[in-house]
């Protein structure tokens, strides 16, 4: 077997995996929106049928029933809070982390990485916001997801800043810029890969997040849309026409974040992985 049909047999085998895992990925999510459209009889039996008539009125029945434009308010809140800490602080503190060179920079720098293979710590974490006031506030739940998203953000932005030239930050404090002047009108513009990367890792974590809304959610009014989906499947048990219409709506802020600053992802995780 000669080289050329190597290249082909593999480039085929190559393929034939991407097709695969292609179809594994959207057959689900294929399955979820024809099942949205469908009346509760045709749902009930979960198969790829088309629906006799397009029932739109499922859309408009689960954001009343199941509070969904409450629970998109919420999710945005605290998403939106999330995502703008974890840019400012993150980007901050790998600026730092990076342009210091002592031990307790070096130090600081393996402590933020241990925190991405630690596990989250629920028990402690509950304590200290009781102990601090914060319990079932937006604002315990906002900090908590902005301290377990800093280790990889910090990572990204760590492997850009890098390589960034130091006689940029030098010419901007001669010129009589403090560090928060310099930092935001120098350097933090040419974070824009990573920081659209970090944006939609972090705006898809936080806002797909289940774990950390349970426990700290006391109050049903403060549900986000996780949570949301999850009663609303007890209170509509086999009616997965209008489940299925609930999880549509609710994927849809992350499809139109993903779409608007796709181009940007690759570029931002290459950016932080060569560099690094």
């Amino acid at each position: 077997m000669n080289y050329k049909t190597k290249k082909t047999l593999s480039r085929t085998a190559v393929y034939i995996i991407c097709i695969i895992a292609t179809f594994l990925v959207l057959f689900p999510f294929f399955l979820v929106i024809l099942t949205s459209f469908k009346s509760v009889e045709e749902a009930a039996i979960v198969d790829l049928s088309m629906p006799k008539q397009i029932l739109w009125e499922n859309f408009s029945y689960v954001m009343e029933q199941g509070n969904l434009l409450r629970a998109f308010k919420n999710s945005l809140l605290i998403t939106g809070c999330s995502v703008l800490l974890t840019v400012l602080v993150s980007s901050v503190t790998a600026f730092v982390l990076t342009r210091r060179s002592d031990k307790l920079s070096k130090v600081l720098s393996n402590y933020f990485l241990i925190g991405m293979i630690a596990p989250l710590a629920l028990i402690p974490e509950v304590i200290i916001v009781k102990m601090i006031g914060l319990s079932g506030t937006y604002l315990s739940i906002i900090l908590i997801h902005v301290a377990s998203r800093m280790p990889l953000s910090i990572m990204i932005y760590s492997g850009v800043v890098k390589g960034i030239p130091r006689s940029l930050d030098e010419s901007a404090m001669l010129e009589g810029c403090g560090f928060f002047r310099m930092f935001f009108q120098v350097v933090f513009p040419l974070l824009k890969p990573a920081i659209f990367t970090n944006v939609i890792i972090v705006f898809m974590g936080v806002w797909n997040d289940f774990q950390i809304s349970l426990y700290f959610v006391t109050d049903i009014a403060k549900n986000t849309v996780p949570l949301s989906i999850y009663s609303f499947v007890g209170y509509m048990t086999y009616k997965w026409n209008y489940v299925c219409a609930f999880i549509v709506l609710s994927i849809l802020p992350i499809l139109i974040v993903y779409c608007c600053a796709q181009k940007y992802i690759v570029d931002g995780m290459i950016a932080g992985a060569v560099k690094n």
